[in-house]
């Protein structure tokens, strides 16, 4: 809990509250899906997307009632998207586990993500405001758009940043802007001050997924719970490659030995150290949009936020 509270201030102690309700929601799912997903939560997480939906509903008029099945709705739609995620990337590991599709098969895995989807849609539903539940659709789709988008750029490693600023947006800021949207929605919050936590919303999630690709290149496999250079083993170039000046033939998916080279260039590069660059940058313009806020509480524990996600080493 003291690591929490470092982390998300105010939302502490309701994201505790959104923590054990989601794990009881599961436990009153059939077990065919529900054991599964509760083996995915037992693996742990830092919960940040929920985190997010308080501290902006927080940032206005709190209503618990309201806010906690929308920060329940966010994690599980993340956790659904992650069960897909691993079924696509043909991943073994997560959190030094086993994957879904790894135990149960790609198939049973498919249909669990697309069952906690549409759980997340009916817990949405629960705080009486339909437009928590567009928000919600529209970021899931725009998910799904970005993943077809990604399989159709597979092994073409000459992309430039442009086009993998759009896809980690896709991947994963869209979802954190919706998590704040959602937030500054049910606290009431006026058009200025919402548009505002979706734009710091998204800087945020850009700033994350670039400090998470640069893991995958310079952190250990006991750190991150997943292969080291997955990314490129997959057939994707993300941000530190493309800034080490590491040039791959495109169409070809490289070899395990060809792989754990590039990871070791990379290394041994500046790529790493200027996209965490980027990161940051990301993270000083998602501060610049707090300044429409009032300074309180749960303000500057989003300001802590943005520069964890850049710092933080798992």
């Amino acid at each position: 809990m003291t690591e929490a509270v470092e982390l998300f201030g105010p939302a502490a102690e309701d994201l505790s509250k959104v923590e054990a309700q989601l794990r009881q929601e599961i436990q009153h799912d059939p077990p065919e899906v529900a054991e599964a997903m509760a083996d995915l939560f037992d693996a742990g997480g830092k919960r940040i997307r929920p985190a997010l939906v308080l501290l902006a509903a927080m940032c206005g008029t709190y209503h618990a009632e309201r806010v906690l099945p929308a920060a329940m709705a966010v994690e599980l739609t993340h956790a659904a998207t992650l069960v897909h995620d691993d079924v696509i990337d043909r991943s073994p590991t997560r959190r030094r586990r086993p994957t879904v599709a790894a135990k149960l098969g790609d198939e049973p895995a498919i249909v669990i993500g697309d069952y906690y989807f549409a759980k997340a849609y009916e817990l949405a539903a629960r705080t009486g405001v339909p437009e928590v539940v567009d928000i919600l659709a529209r970021a899931v789709m725009k998910i799904c758009a970005g993943e077809v988008r990604q399989q159709a750029i597979r092994y073409r490693y000459s992309t430039g940043v442009d086009e993998y600023l759009r896809r980690i947006e896709a991947k994963t800021a869209t979802l954190l802007a919706a998590c704040c949207d959602i937030g500054a929605l049910l606290g009431g919050l006026d058009e200025a001050r919402r548009t505002a936590l979706r734009s710091y919303g998204l800087q945020v999630g850009l700033a994350f997924q670039i400090a998470d690709d640069v893991l995958d290149y310079t952190a250990t496999e006991h750190e991150v719970g997943k292969p080291i250079g997955h990314d490129i083993l997959e057939g994707f170039a993300t941000l530190p490659l493309m800034l080490a000046s590491i040039r791959l033939d495109d169409n070809r998916r490289l070899s395990e030995d060809e792989a754990r080279k590039v990871v070791e260039a990379v290394r041994n590069s500046d790529g790493p150290q200027r996209a965490l660059a980027q990161a940051r940058d990301h993270a000083n313009a998602a501060r610049e949009n707090l300044g429409a806020l009032d300074g309180s509480d749960a303000a500057n524990a989003l300001s802590s936020l943005a520069d964890y996600v850049v710092s933080r080493k798992l």
